[in-house]
This record gives structure tokens, sequence and C-alpha cells, in this order.
């Protein structure tokens, strides 16, 4: 790196701060079918447009009675009531009333007539013409649903921030949605640098540029949609001209390598030429010469080019970033809690980003941090199995039993739990 350029590193918290200062919030949503909107992060909290359900309805096939009518009903000793009619819908109750010693036959789902408390499942009972035989006594809203047992009129269903899952999308239906208000995926725009990179299909040469699937497929899982740029010369001319033309058509560019203070690390001196350097430097282990910068109002991250490192200034800068920008500030990558396996701690002055695995273990989710020499930046097999990391704050000392709260890598983690 040339000897003009200085990093401008701040602690990472202010780093974080000030990063979030420099951008204006600008979120945008669009509305989608409610059918396309899997994995869509909601834009609004979605409430109750009335009570669910709307009236006393049946959980099962059977009778609609009062449940004091079946009282020391048995199979060897049943119950006679008369059938004074049937709901197979909603509408059909209207005009029915069950009285004394009077029953209404209703399906499962149906609104229940005037007059009824309880329902008798269909196979507890049997019939001759219009008289029916119960043989089971109930109680009160015995195999009922009441009004707005399910949701009360105005309560929240769905939060603002929370990804469309298979049964959000039948709920959504269900109140009469079709098209729901969901945040606009930012765009980003992913470049890798250095001379001795050749892209990552290209057999028998060294220095393949796989790191960059990455942060394209980590994005792709959390709502960013990437598109990848290619491999960028170690030239700062050639790098500012790429972010130049590139940053009006994307919302943020992430430049893989090239961050550091080797003497062909250009991508801070690049930015610097067209931009704003919001801070380059940080107490992030491992992670230290990430940084964000600006250009045309819009985030430039420059990202370590050891895949441990990349990983840690993905989930702790540009996550949050992109989400205090385009997100409302939602939370991109969930979180669970464990208990450590063993004692960990932090660097001195540094806040620590520990890899963990998680396992089950007789009902409780442990997490056994991976602890390697020089933190494990560059060895894939520490992220292949992890399912996690904690972010241990400057000095801390966590003790074997601790709960933690564990970020996931990914939405997708959960399924390497052992």
């Amino acid at each position: 790196m040339p000897l003009e350029y200085k990093l401008r590193a701040k602690p990472y918290e202010e780093a974080l701060r000030t990063s979030f200062e420099a951008f204006e919030s600008s979120p945008s949503c669009e509305l989608v079918p409610v059918t396309e909107a899997l994995g869509r992060r909601l834009a609004v909290d979605i409430t109750a447009p009335y009570d669910m359900p709307s009236k006393n309805i049946a959980f099962y096939d059977g009778y609609a009675v009062r449940h004091e009518d079946t009282k020391n009903a048995s199979a060897s000793n049943p119950v006679k009531l008369r059938l004074i009619g049937s709901v197979l819908k909603d509408g059909e109750e209207i005009g029915l009333r069950v009285e004394r010693g009077t029953a209404v036959y209703v399906s499962a789902n149906s609104p229940l007539p005037e007059g009824a408390d309880a329902v008798v499942r269909e196979e507890f009972t049997s019939r001759e013409g219009d008289m029916v035989f119960v043989k089971k006594e109930v109680e009160i809203y015995e195999d009922t649903v009441l009004r707005g047992e399910d949701a009360k009129r105005g309560e929240v269903l769905l939060h603002r921030g929370s990804i469309i899952r298979p049964q959000d999308q039948v709920l959504l239906l269900e109140i009469g949605l079709t098209r729901v208000n969901v945040y606009r995926e930012p765009t980003i725009a992913i470049a890798s640098t250095g001379d001795e990179l050749v892209e990552r299909f290209e057999k028998g040469l060294p220095y393949p540029d796989n790191y960059s699937l990455l942060p394209i497929s980590i994005f792709k899982l959390v709502g960013i949609r990437p598109f990848y740029l290619g491999i960028l010369r170690d030239d700062p001319e050639v790098i500012a001209d790429t972010v130049s033309r590139n940053i009006k058509h994307y919302d943020a560019i992430a430049l893989i390598g090239g961050a550091s203070r080797g003497v062909k690390d250009y991508s801070g001196t690049a930015i610097e030429k067209i931009g704003e350097i919001v801070f380059h430097g940080t107490t992030l282990s491992p992670g230290k010469v990430s940084g964000v910068c600006k250009v045309d109002g819009k985030p430039v991250f420059l990202v370590p080019g050891h895949i441990g490192s990349a990983t840690c200034c993905i989930c702790n800068i540009i996550l949050p970033v992109i989400s205090r920008i385009y997100y409302d500030g939602v939370e991109m990558l969930p979180k669970v809690s464990a208990k450590l396996t063993m004692p960990v701690e932090a660097r001195p002055g540094m806040y620590t980003f520990r890899t963990v695995s998680l396992e089950w273990c007789e009902g409780v989710l442990m997490a056994t941090p991976h602890l390697k020499r020089l933190g494990g930046s560059t060895l894939l097999t520490v992220l292949s199995k992890a399912g996690g990391y904690i972010l241990i704050s400057p000095s801390a000392k966590l003790s074997k039993g601790d709960t933690v709260k564990v970020t996931l890598l990914n939405p997708l983690e959960i399924f390497s739990w052992r």
C-alpha cells in the first residue's frame, strides 16, 4: 500500500456508529403476490383485521349441542336428542337455535348455531332418522374454537422485518391478503482484487477466486441481491474506475481483498480518489483491516481477503450497515442461545470473532468454540464445521457453562446441528 495512504482505524463500536451516521436510511418496499413472497422480509406489521375465528366454530365433524344436555351420557346409557338441521358452511347457522333436547349437525370449521356451547364428535354418536344418540358427556366449549381464540382483531400476527415462511403465506391468504408489502431487496456488486487470482473454475491454477462465492451466497440467503463483477487487477486506477462506473447501478459495492497494508493492497487508495473513507481498520479479530467507504452517497465495503476475516467483516459490518440503510435495521442473521462447552476469552483490546459448532446434548444446545492458531482465519474447515459465531467483547472471559448468544452464519445453519 502506498506510503501516503494511512488507515483510518476506529474502535469497532465507533466504526459501526460512524458508518450508520454516514448514510441516509432509504428503505423502500414493494407489493408482491403472497404466492411469490416466500423468503421476503415484511415491510409492515400484519395485524388481524377481525377476530379469528370471527364466530364460535366446530373443531370436528359432529353435533352442536348444549353441554348440559349430555350429562351422564355413555355408550351404555346414550342421551337422545332431536336433530333440527345442519351447518356445513358459514351462513347456514342463521335461523337455527339449539334448545333443550335438540342438536344440529356441524362440519369442522363451520359456525355453531345459537344456543350451542359444545360439539360431540360424530364417532361418539349414532343416528336413527331425526334422532341422535349421544354416547359421551361433553364439557362446555368441548371441541369448539371460540371467537377470537386464534387471534383478536388488531393483534400483530407477523412483525415487520420477519421472513415470510410457507405457513405465513397461508395465514396472509386466510385474512384476505393476496399481495403483501415487502422490503425491496437491495443490490450489491462484488469484485475480487488481486493479480494472482484466476476464475474459480480454471483447474490446476493457483489462487482460484472461490472466496467471492462466500458473500454472494450469504447475501442471497438474507435478502440482498448480489452481482459478481469479476476479478480486478492490483491497480488503483482500475479499482477506482470499476467502482465509479458501477456504483450508479447498485445499492452497494464490496471489494474482496486489497484491504490490508501490503505493497499491492490498493482498495483504500483507489476509493480515496473518488469518495470518502468512513473508516479503514477496526478492533475486530479477525477482520482488523475491514473498511467502509462512501461513494456517491452509497457504501463501498473493503473486505479482507482471508476467509475468516471476510466472514467476520460480512457478518459484523456489511450486514448491519446494509440493514440500517435498506431494511430499517432489522436483524439479518438469526440468533440462538447456547451453553459453552469450554472457556474462551477475547484478545486484548479486540472484539474477538469465534466460530462455534452447535450440538444438542440432553435437550440443551451446546456451543463448542473453534480455537486455532492465528484464529484459523485462513482455515476453510473451521468455517465448514461452524454453525454460528460469538463476538466476545474486548478483554471478556467466558467460562464453561456460560450461556451465550450465538449468531448463525446464515439461515441454513440449523441443518448442520448434530
